[in-house]
């Protein structure tokens, strides 16, 4: 089984030359500052002992489906061996090239592509545009993304259907579900007037739901949301909505 001992011996080299990139714990680093959407790497087990695996994820947390600050969204994907190594996507302890690779390979392969999703309308965007690498984004994330962009008579569009789904009619299964679903029922007569103020203010109630109190925060900006009129770089500083009410 991978160690967190072995994760650090792999990281520590790659996050002393990337001063952006934080290690957060659960075998995951992470790009800084944190805004409304993470970029991460995440080292992460398998069956085999001597192996592991490693991706690069994008996760939106103020999505009404994002569970927790530990979550990979549904964008993200492999990082594989450098060609002239074997191994493929397969990364093993007892190999020691892997420590240079995987500097190499985080650089070249994920460390750009995250770095220049550095707006909310950026990632957003690329998810949308990138059906392979962001798998099935479902109703919930296309909501997310609606309001999250003042998309707002989209939204209202999608989320019809949705109102009549049994979010509404019968009890949640699993704590979750019924996390999302009270989010969807708080989204109802907000998003019927077209409160912008509200939706920005629920918005960034979910994304403080999600980062208060992980090992996240320290490093999380509350910036406004394109829906608010403003769309700035991670590192732009504004207090949201949510925080002026």
């Amino acid at each position: 089984m991978t160690t967190v001992r072995q994760v650090k011996g792999l990281t520590a080299p790659l996050l002393a030359r990337n001063p952006d990139l934080v290690d957060a714990g659960k075998n995951t680093l992470w790009l800084t500052p944190i805004n409304h959407v993470g970029r991460l790497i995440f080292i992460d087990r398998t069956s085999n002992p001597d192996s592991c695996a490693i991706s690069w994820h994008v996760v939106g947390f103020f999505m009404p489906g994002t569970p927790s600050w530990f979550s990979l969204g549904r964008c993200g994907d492999r990082i594989g061996r450098s060609k002239h190594f074997p191994g493929g996507w397969g990364w093993r302890w007892s190999d020691p090239t892997i420590y240079e690779d995987f500097i190499d390979r985080v650089e070249a392969d994920a460390l750009p592509l995250l770095r220049s999703l550095d707006t909310t309308r950026r990632c957003l965007e690329f998810q949308r545009g990138d059906p392979q690498r962001s798998g099935y984004l479902d109703h919930y994330w296309h909501l997310g993304a609606f309001l999250a962009l003042g998309e707002i008579e989209r939204a209202q569009e999608l989320f019809a259907p949705l109102r009549a789904h049994r979010v509404w009619e019968q009890p949640a299964e699993t704590l979750p579900e019924q996390r999302r679903y009270e989010r969807l029922r708080a989204l109802d007569q907000p998003l019927r007037s077209g409160n912008r103020a509200a939706l920005c203010a629920l918005l960034a109630q979910w994304e403080a739901e999600n980062l208060v109190g992980s090992p996240l925060e320290p490093y999380w900006q509350r910036n406004a949301f394109p829906l608010e009129g403003v769309d700035q770089g991670l590192l732009g500083f504004r207090i949201s909505a949510w925080t002026r009410l």
